[in-house]
């Protein structure tokens, strides 16, 4: 449509008719990228595992060709690395990477929950409950990648309520990283359901707009977590299962 093309004005007093936007998919490589790079973070590719370009291709239904430019943006972004002449792997955890995330989050999360308790009047308490509710729901069924997205749409949601988008635009990736990390550190059952319940202190803390306790709650439940993980990431970088 050229947009010079001039329509007939709105009667006076009527607002503009609502224009509708055709949904379009999304390029077969973006598409490919993401379930590439799902495999990774719910632990379906474990750290140090080979990847085979022509097997990935059967898998997901496509050509060679948009599974290696999938590839070569997950490997700008770490998530897969070349390893000699193994070719190419899925990207060792790094305990050093880990350390300086957490500590990240650890200046950044505490502000997210506490912007977002400033802003709890704006919130939507159905939505962040149903946040819940999906996390344990994954919880009491066992699956891993349901849950570890669960954790991420948590607290991606915290980033959102608060007000400053550079929050969210600052952690989304990492939290591709940190889901990787609880899909290979899957504590006893009792650990994540303390997870949860840690989740949903933060969350009416945030919802009762209590500032003071929203912050302090986030910053204990990410220095437990950050201890968790550290202490059970391999010093090699990769996991046991790898071949």
């Amino acid at each position: 449509m050229n947009l010079k093309t001039r329509t007939a004005a709105p009667a006076a007093g009527l607002p503009p008719q609502p224009l509708d936007l055709p949904w379009v998919a999304p390029p077969l490589h973006e598409q490919v990228y993401a379930a590439i790079l799902e495999a990774i973070c719910g632990g379906a590719l474990r750290s140090g595992e080979r990847i085979h370009q022509d097997e990935l291709a059967a898998r997901l239904g496509v050509s060679r060709q948009p599974v290696t430019q999938a590839l070569t943006v997950l490997r700008t972004q770490d998530f897969v690395q070349d390893n000699g002449r193994r070719g190419l792997v899925v990207a060792p955890l790094r305990r050093k990477f880990f350390e300086s995330l957490y500590q990240l989050r650890e200046s950044l999360d505490p502000m997210a929950a506490r912007l977002a308790a400033r802003q709890h009047g704006t919130l939507s308490p159905a939505e962040a409950h149903a946040l819940l509710e999906r996390g344990r729901q994954a919880l009491e069924l066992g699956e891993l990648g349901a849950l570890t997205r669960a954790d991420m749409d948590f607290h991606m949601w915290i980033y959102a309520a608060s007000g400053n988008p550079l929050l969210a635009e600052t952690l989304r990736l990492y939290w591709h990283h940190l889901r990787r990390s609880m899909a290979a550190v899957v504590g006893p059952a009792h650990d994540r359901r303390r997870v949860w319940d840690e989740h949903e202190a933060i969350l009416q803390a945030i919802l009762a707009g209590n500032e003071a306790q929203a912050e302090s709650l986030s910053l204990r439940h990410i220095r437990d977590a950050a201890l968790r993980v550290l202490q059970s990431l391999p010093e090699t970088g990769f996991g046991p299962d790898a071949d």
